[in-house]
């Protein structure tokens, strides 16, 4: 009997959410490519095969420095448990991420971890792994610093000039890495703790259009989203200049963002207290986001979703009555960036202190 030669196809794709590549590879499974290898995260090897619908799952085992009995026997363990369970190894990567697959049942957990805590554990791990990651470059970037300043301390000579476009190219580069780093670990952190169901009605692509639009003034925003939302995009979810919007049937509705600064102002005007915690440095703290929800809710408002932790976004259909709990005006940059940008202020004038100290005494 002769052996068939199978197909095979290599296909190189930069993935930077866990979530996606699950679903692009059960979309391959479904056209008849089935994965069977990956190198460097990035160069997917598939064989040909009949089409079928097939559910794939990862996680990471990197072990740590001194690692406990348990971190020991933990692949082990979860390699048994896929087994028992009807799942099967395709690969790893060179990152230790473990790939599994089985057929895709309906109306069965398509999920090697199907429920929230096991979840919610996964996620954790990648973020510990993210974090890991950005303590060596902050420390590598530290360290440039700290030698930048001892060669200036040093008095001019041959051969030293190079070294300060050395200190900035490399610190540069790592405070990139470090910001990547970060942005990942919130990505993984955030994505891993829904099922594959859940992160495609959320996050999902094809029904999906994503616009970026710098837009300064709340009017502004609340007018755009109106615009769109008549035109057949609803939003989905928001960062500060960038919109996800969903892709169905036209209508004509009307938006209303809130945030602290607004709510309190609502409570002066009533002459109630306003919300202020002197130890909330970064506006977390929510106490005037529930009362924003039951203020807005009961106008008939319709919550959207919340920005950064310090906007809350509604929308009303226009023909609903919702009554507008602000006017519509102010600078919504200023709610957006909120605590974070007094931060950046005084880091600045630390940095300038420091820096004006070091050159008056060396120089």
């Amino acid at each position: 009997m002769e052996n068939e030669t199978r197909e095979i196809k290599k296909v190189t794709k930069w993935i930077t959410s866990l979530m996606a590549e699950r679903a692009w590879l059960e979309e391959m499974s479904m056209e008849g490519w089935f994965l069977k290898d990956i190198r460097m995260g990035i160069r997917y090897t598939f064989e040909k095969g009949e089409p079928r619908h097939m559910a794939y799952d990862v996680d990471r085992f990197d072990l740590p420095k001194n690692p406990t009995r348990r971190e020991i026997e933990q692949k082990a363990d979860f390699l048994d448990m896929a087994e028992e369970t009807g799942w099967s190894l395709v690969c790893h990567d060179e990152g230790q991420n473990y790939y599994l697959t089985k057929p895709w049942e309906e109306g069965a957990a398509n999920e090697f971890y199907d429920s929230s805590e096991d979840r919610m554990r996964r996620a954790e791990h990648y973020k510990g792994m993210f974090a890991d990651k950005l303590h060596i470059f902050l420390g590598l970037t530290l360290l440039m610093q700290v030698m930048g300043i001892l060669f200036y301390l040093i008095p001019d000579e041959s051969g030293v000039g190079w070294f300060p476009v050395f200190v900035m190219g490399y610190t540069a580069f790592c405070m990139f890495i470090c910001i990547v780093l970060f942005r990942w670990s919130r990505l993984y952190e955030r994505e891993l703790r829904y099922s594959l169901e859940e992160w495609k009605a959320i996050y999902g692509k094809k029904d999906s259009v994503v616009r970026r639009k710098f837009i300064l003034t709340i009017g502004g925003l609340e007018k755009y989203l109106s615009e769109q939302s008549a035109a057949g995009y609803h939003i989905k979810n928001m960062r500060i200049f960038r919109f996800t919007f969903a892709c169905g049937e036209p209508e004509d509705m009307v938006y209303m963002m809130d945030s602290r600064h607004l709510t309190n102002k609502r409570r002066k005007k009533a002459g109630s207290s306003v919300f202020k915690d002197s130890r909330d440095w970064e506006e977390r703290n929510n106490d005037w986001q529930v009362q924003s929800l039951q203020e807005a809710e009961s106008a008939g408002w319709e919550f959207v979703g919340a920005v950064e932790s310090r906007n809350i976004l509604y929308r009303a259909k226009a023909s609903s009555g919702a009554v507008p709990l602000n006017e519509s005006g102010g600078i919504r940059i200023t709610s957006a960036f909120g605590g974070m940008a007094v931060m950046m202020v005084i880091a600045g004038l630390a940095g300038g202190i420091i820096g004006g100290l070091v050159g008056y005494f060396v120089g």
